[in-house]
């Protein structure tokens, strides 16, 4: 049975696997885009990924208040205003004090580049019997890696900027790594 990953090492790809190839090329490209952005204008990209975070756990918990306000009928209502409303007061929390935010904002990207790395390296190992560009996959993941020791190692004093930065250079070696594995690559055996 054919897979994703034997599609991208064969040579004859069916046509469904080539518009599938066409959507990584555009995802790759995206993701080079704001890479670079992120790169050229880290503390503006920290704090805009901070501000995003919170508005959206403030929507999110709002939201949630407003739908266990409507089922107050049902006894589960209380725990729907107890889980939402930490959320509603963590995201306007975050909005309200950004510099806070930004640390532990930080604190989560650290763990999920090293964790995205360690994956990612596991699975271009795993991938490379199937797909001649895995080492791509193994590149993308020792970056994310990388740029998790960044934030480990720099943290505090650089946190106001290193996170945009690091999260630049994820984006870029995430959209290389995808828009590679769209090539055409030698045939492995």
């Amino acid at each position: 049975m054919p897979t994703f990953l034997t599609n991208l090492a064969s040579p004859m790809r069916p046509p469904d696997a080539r518009s599938g190839l066409h959507r990584l090329r555009v995802v790759g490209g995206i993701l080079v885009a704001i890479g670079l952005l992120a790169i050229l204008l880290p503390t503006v990209a920290t704090l805009a990924e901070e501000e995003l975070v919170a508005s959206l756990l403030t929507l999110w918990g709002a939201a949630g208040l407003w739908f266990s306000w409507a089922i107050r009928p049902s006894s589960e209502w209380r725990y729907g205003v107890a889980g939402f409303g930490l959320l509603f007061i963590a995201g306007l929390a975050l909005v309200l004090f950004p510099v806070a935010g930004i640390a532990a904002l930080t604190v989560v990207m650290m763990l999920s580049f090293l964790m995205e790395g360690i994956l990612s390296i596991l699975y271009g190992l795993r991938s490379s019997a199937q797909v001649s560009t895995w080492e791509w996959l193994v590149f993308s993941g020792l970056c994310s890696f990388a740029a998790g020791l960044v934030i480990l190692f720099g943290w505090p004093w650089t946190a106001g900027w290193t996170l945009g930065l690091v999260m630049g250079l994820n984006f870029l070696s995430t959209g290389l790594s995808l828009f590679m594995l769209t090539k055409p690559g030698r045939a492995t055996g």
